[in-house]
Parts: structure tokens; sequence; C-alpha cells
């Protein structure tokens, strides 16, 4: 064994798993400025156009289920490089695609493949950095997922000004993919490793306490980057002289069966629920906005793809806005909160941070619906989408780092099934939005969104109130 990884090693490995999750957002949401020739070209109705959006977004969560289970049993290194490799691979069979239905496949798989870049970001944050820099981190991971809407937008705009063949923007997000391949193959290192029990959670100790716990992966540099050493580490326990039973345990925790089973369980918690419902109603109604835009303002305002793709700048001042809410803020306010309690610290004191997003994002919602229905200036309803990407920022960033303060021996499960859970109730939310919008219009559809969102936010009250009893009350829950 090595020495105790340095920040410079930390730091590369993290910022190999955020450029991973920047590219899944980036290539995501890349169709939104070009709707209308992806529909023109492959004779697709508008509505099928969207779905190369929600569909790609629904299986960007669920194939969390089967990527970061598989990354227990056999190490996080090999199903990274595996991930970013078919990642690379579907981008160019979508830059290749000659029908609907080819396109559409790529974009299914692109979602499989990218899936493991989001659920997999938190809990690299739990192996490699302190419990109180947990919400800076998770928060700076988020600023990379929400940066990549913004810039996917706006590059794909540009791309299709200079030419309007979609292939094009396809073939430019197939040399970022390759280069992300690369990048993973070459430099990023295992970082599972076996922390002890009484680090996994910081709950009751006094602040100064906090900066004690933290990830101690340990290896040397050759052996970081083996795609085996996790999974050797496991097999070489298994000696004649091991007791039965002990053999018994060990088969029993790396069995794939359960590491596939364990996120499900983790639904028994209610704060993992909370985590769920509030941001996947912040993505769906994101999603659909992204989704909607493309065919509204060039209807409404004669933008052009190029004029599409530059809302996105908006989201920009969004995002670093919304990710300092939901990132360092929740840091700094737990800190003040612990120190005013005698340095007493229980996760629910980064709920606090809730009260900003509950408050603008009705705002947001209503000045995007009633700024496109009444022909306001373009300004208004962008300013309405900006603020409901901001809550989209600030809300997970709050939201998932409880839930890691509350679980931390359960991360990765919580992680898992939040990415798949959030993700489709999402696509529910954000599926049938050309529908929706004929059937309701703009205003009474907002006004839909207002409600539903409210009511979910909304349960960061009892959340507050009851959710120390609740983690004491599951505790007898096996997982």
């Amino acid at each position: 064994m090595g020495q105790t990884w340095g920040p410079w090693k930390k730091h590369l490995t993290f910022a190999i798993a955020c450029y991973f999750v920047f590219l899944s957002n980036y290539i995501t949401v890349s169709i939104s400025p070009i709707l209308g020739l992806v529909a023109a070209k492959f004779q697709a109705s508008i509505t099928e156009a969207g779905w190369l959006i929600t569909v790609n977004l629904l299986f960007l969560g669920l194939g969390n289920l089967f990527w970061i289970p598989l990354s227990e049993k056999i190490g996080k290194r090999p199903v990274l490089v595996i991930t970013s490799g078919l990642f690379f691979v579907s981008t160019v069979w979508a830059a290749l695609a000659k029908s609907y239905g080819s396109l559409l496949g790529a974009r299914i798989v692109q979602g499989f493949a990218a899936s493991v870049s989001e659920g997999i970001g938190p809990v690299i944050v739990g192996d490699l950095y302190f419990l109180h820099e947990h919400g800076l981190w998770i928060g700076l991971n988020l600023l990379l997922f929400t940066v990549g809407t913004s810039l996917g937008s706006i590059f794909s705009g540009l791309i299709a000004t200079a030419d309007a063949d979609p292939k094009w923007i396809w073939w430019h997000q197939a040399i970022l993919t390759g280069s992300l391949f690369l990048t993973m193959l070459l430099f990023h290192p295992e970082t599972n490793f076996s922390r002890p029990l009484e680090n996994e959670s910081g709950e009751g100790l006094p602040a100064s306490q906090l900066a004690g716990i933290r990830a101690s992966v340990k290896s040397s540099l050759v052996s970081s980057l083996s795609f085996t050493s996790w999974y050797n580490r496991y097999a070489r326990a298994f000696t004649p002289r091991m007791l039965a039973i002990e053999k018994l345990i060990w088969h029993r925790e790396l069995s794939i069966w359960r590491l596939l089973w364990r996120p499900f369980l983790t639904l028994q918690f209610p704060a993992v629920w909370y985590c769920i419902l509030s941001y996947g109603v912040c993505l769906g109604w994101t999603s659909f906005q992204i989704t909607a835009q493309g065919a509204l303002f060039p209807t409404i305002y004669g933008f052009s793809p190029l004029a599409v793709g530059n809302i996105s700048c908006s989201y920009l001042v969004a995002s670093v806005l919304g990710c300092f809410a939901g990132g360092p803020f929740t840091d700094w306010t737990v800190d003040f909160i612990t120190k005013r309690r005698g340095g007493y610290f229980v996760p629910e004191f980064r709920l606090w941070c809730m009260i900003p997003p509950a408050v603008m994002a009705p705002i947001g919602l209503m000045l995007w619906g009633a700024g496109l229905q009444n022909h306001l200036p373009s300004m208004v309803p962008i300013v309405g989408a900006a603020i409901t990407y901001a809550i989209l920022c600030s809300v997970p960033g709050i939201t998932m780092t409880y839930v890691v303060d509350c679980y931390r021996p359960v991360s990765k499960e919580t992680m898992t099934i939040i990415t798949a859970a959030k993700n489709t109730f999402a696509f529910g939310l954000s599926f049938a939005v050309f529908p929706w919008i004929a059937r309701d219009g703009l205003i009474k559809m907002s006004g839909y969104q207002v409600l539903i969102e409210c009511i979910i936010l909304l349960l960061t009250i009892p959340m507050y109130i009851y959710g120390s009893r609740l983690r004491v009350w599951t505790d007898r829950f096996m997982i």
C-alpha cells in the first residue's frame, strides 16, 4: 500500500468525474436549439423530436441501477472506462444515424452509458473529501452538471448556424466523448476503499471533529490504475484459513444480486423520497422548458437556432448562483448553526437553505408561462427559465448532501436510487410537453406546475421537524 493521496491526485480524479457529468448533460440538451431541423431531416413530428431529449433523460437515470452496483462489485475505474467508451461509440452512432429510429436508439444508449456519471459523482466526493467539505464538492459537481446544459445548447446553436445538417453537432460531440474516454483510461484511478464504520457518520459530533472525518484512499499509482485492483483485493481475502462464516459474509456482501437490490431497500428512508421528489420536480420542469423552447421561441419570437441556443447564456449565470446556494452556502449555514448550538451537528441544519428556492420557484415558472402565452418581451420568459434553472442547481445540492449526511454508510445506494427515480419522475413530468401545452395553454399549465412544486417543496417542513426521529426509527431497517 502506498501513501494517502495528496490534494493534486484527489482534485484530478474529481475533475475527470466532473468532465464526465458535464458531457452527459451537454449532449442531452444539445438537440433543443435544433428540434425543428431534426424533425425536418428525419421526417418526424415535433413531439417525436422532443422524445430525443426526454427518453435520453429517462435512461440517464435508469442506467445507474446497473452501473453503480457493478462499480461496487468490480470497482469504479473499470465501470467508468467501459461507460465512457460506450458513450463515445453511441455518439459516433448518432452522427452516422440515417433514420429517426436509429437516432433514438443512439440517444438511449448515450443516456444509459452516461448515467453512471451523475450517480457516481457524489459517491466519489464521499471517497475523497472531508465530511464538512461535502457540500462544496457536491455543489461543484452539480455546477459542472448544470453548466453542461448551458454550453450544450449554446454550441449546438453556433454549429447549426454554420451548417444546418445536425450531424455536425454529433461529430463535435464525438471528439469530446473520445477525449473523455482517453482521459478515463489513462488518468482516473480506482477510488473504492474500505472506510472504518466509525467514520461513516458525523451526526452529533462537534464541528471541530468533523474535519477529521475524511477519505483515506491508499494505493500506489500503478495499482490505482489497475482494472482489477478492487475485485482482486477481496478475492485475495478468500484464503483456505478464512473461517466459513467469514466467507459466507463476504460472499453475501459482494453478491451482484444483493448489490443490485440494495438501492431499492433505501426507499424505506423518508429522506430519500424527499430528495427524489424535490430533485425530480425541479429537473422535470427544467427539462419541460428546455424541450419546449426549441419550438416555442422560433414560433413566437422568430428565434433562429443560434438565438435559441443563446437562451442558455442565462443558465450560466443561474448555474453559478444556484450551485453557490446549494453548495458552499449550505456548508457555511451548517457551520454557523452548529457553532450556535454548541458544536452539535445534525443533517437537518442544511434544510434552512431550502427557503430561498421555495420562494423563487413559483416566480420563475409563472414568468416563463405567462411571458410566452401573452407574447411579452422575450426577456421575460428567459428570466423565468433562468430562475427555474437556478432552482434546479440549488435544490439537488441541498437535498443530496442532506441524504449523504443522513445515510453515509449507504450513500452509494441512496445516490443510485435517487438518480434513477428522480430522472424517471422528471421523465413522467416532461414527456408529453407539446400535448400538454396544446390542451391547457401555457399559463394554466404553469399554474399546475407551481402547485405540484410547492406541495413537494413544503415537505421540507416535516423533514426538518421529524427528520432526526425518522432516522432513529429507520435504523432498524436492514440494508
